[in-house]
């Protein structure tokens, strides 16, 4: 079940049907304290929240619940949504344990990705067996690192996460300095995912200029631009 948190009775509406649509059991509160109140009665699966419950746009509001959410549930995923986003403040949202945060209005396809990749995430965690730790035998049993050398304690927590995501259908941004094993990282992702049967395609997006970059990506017809002779 998810539980959502909004002021809006239109938001409430709408964002009710869409995940009802989307094959999700829903139950909607306007007001943090009437959130409380129900989850103390049943605990969901998912809570999705406002940011805002007042004339105040700041997100205070929504920090503050969020805060109070992690202190009594910690393990209750949340994403956050809101109509006065910014990067600070999703940020701040994001480093107190808030599983994604939503701008509106919202495209109905990424919240509902999103949901579902929440929602993936947290019930693998909740299967996942107490006895298994962050050691590189154990990671090894569960995911496909064959490739990957190395056993750092910060490193084993970087393919935990790798063979948790690779199992959604999320973006998935790779970071790192040059020569820290981007590539495999991506291999990883790939090897681990629903699509390990299908071909993995490599693009050196800095060997392509700015205007080729459509086309090399996603095609063009003959006679787009110089030297483009067949349809590709």
């Amino acid at each position: 079940m998810i539980l959502l948190v909004d002021d809006d009775e239109a938001v409430r509406a709408s964002l009710s049907l869409l995940l009802r649509q989307g094959g999700y059991l829903v139950q909607s509160a306007a007001h943090p304290d009437e959130a409380l109140d129900l989850l103390s009665q049943k605990e969901p699966e998912l809570m999705i929240a406002d940011m805002n419950f007042s004339i105040e746009t700041s997100g205070e509001e929504g920090i503050a619940f969020l805060k109070t959410l992690k202190q009594r549930y910690p393990q209750l995923p949340v994403i956050l949504i809101t109509a006065w986003g910014s990067v600070p403040l999703a940020v701040e949202g994001m480093k107190l344990g808030a599983a994604d945060f939503i701008n509106k209005p919202w495209l109905n396809d990424h919240f509902l990705q999103s949901v579902k990749t929440v929602l993936t995430l947290a019930r693998q965690k909740r299967e996942e067996p107490s006895e298994v730790g962050l050691n590189r035998a154990a990671l090894n049993k569960r995911f496909d690192f064959d490739a990957i050398v190395g056993e750092d304690a910060g490193f084993m927590q970087v393919l935990e996460t790798v063979g948790k995501v690779s199992a959604t259908d999320a973006s998935i941004l790779v970071m790192g300095e040059s020569g820290t094993g981007k590539e495999m990282i991506a291999e990883a992702v790939h090897l681990n995912s629903h699509r390990y049967n299908k071909p993995f395609v490599k693009v050196n997006l800095g060997g392509i200029s700015a205007s080729l970059f459509e086309s090399e990506m996603f095609g063009h017809k003959r006679g787009a631009f110089t030297d483009a002779k067949t349809t590709a």
